[in-house]
């Protein structure tokens, strides 16, 4: 079974709770000779420290895979999804929190000097269309259906194309922008004209509804 990772960057996020992780375990050390009680404020450094070491391992590392007709996840706890409970996957534009800036889509460049913006997939119960509008980045998605969220993660093609294989038989909706940038490789997993993808943009669809009839 191959595993993908939840989080696109993780190296920075890991360094940052490491050493957050050995500053509290030096306090916890400084504790023991310049504190009072001693013993209590050491064992709460320390318990911090180990905290912020291991919560890289369970978060920042979390991984998903697909395999036997469920998706597997494991985050803090490992957990497993049958695929056949999936009503809706909406791809979207990867984002992810960045110290002092917010919320910031992620972008790699191509050999070729190209700039794309990272994928992301949500796993849903199932989905109102009426609200596609507002989720072009995984953040807007993970907010709007908050409770028919399963999981959400950066998007790799091959589990796309192991996850379709295995079963899944519901709606995949793309935002326009990310189709745009990966129309091929959603040609080649699910076929053009397949009436399963469906491609969603910015104007509700209501309002579209209304410009074609207008």
């Amino acid at each position: 079974m191959k595993k993908y990772y939840r989080n696109y960057r993780r190296r920075g996020n890991t360094v940052f709770f490491a050493v957050m992780g050995a500053i509290f375990a030096g306090l916890g050390v400084l504790a023991l000779f310049f504190m009072e009680p001693a013993a209590v404020w050491s064992a709460v450094c320390f318990v911090a420290a180990a905290a912020l070491l291991t919560v890289p391992m369970f978060v920042v590392h979390a991984t998903y895979a697909v395999e036997g007709g469920r998706l597997h996840v494991r985050v803090l706890f490992p957990k497993k999804i049958p695929v056949a409970g999936i009503g809706a996957i909406v791809i979207s534009a990867y984002d992810s929190y960045r110290r002092w800036k917010g919320f910031q889509p992620e972008t790699f460049k191509a050999g070729s000097g190209a700039e794309y913006n990272v994928p992301s997939v949500s796993f849903l119960r199932e989905c109102d269309e009426n609200e596609l509008d507002l989720c072009d980045t995984r953040t807007y998605t993970r907010i709007t259906y908050k409770r028919q969220l399963l999981f959400d993660a950066a998007l790799d093609f091959d589990f796309l194309r192991a996850f379709a294989d295995a079963g899944y038989a519901g709606k995949v909706y793309v935002s326009e922008s990310i189709y745009g940038q990966y129309a091929p490789a959603f040609d080649e997993i699910f076929g053009k004209n397949d009436p399963r993808v469906i491609v969603y943009g910015r104007i509700p669809k209501e309002l579209e509804k209304f410009r074609k009839n207008a």
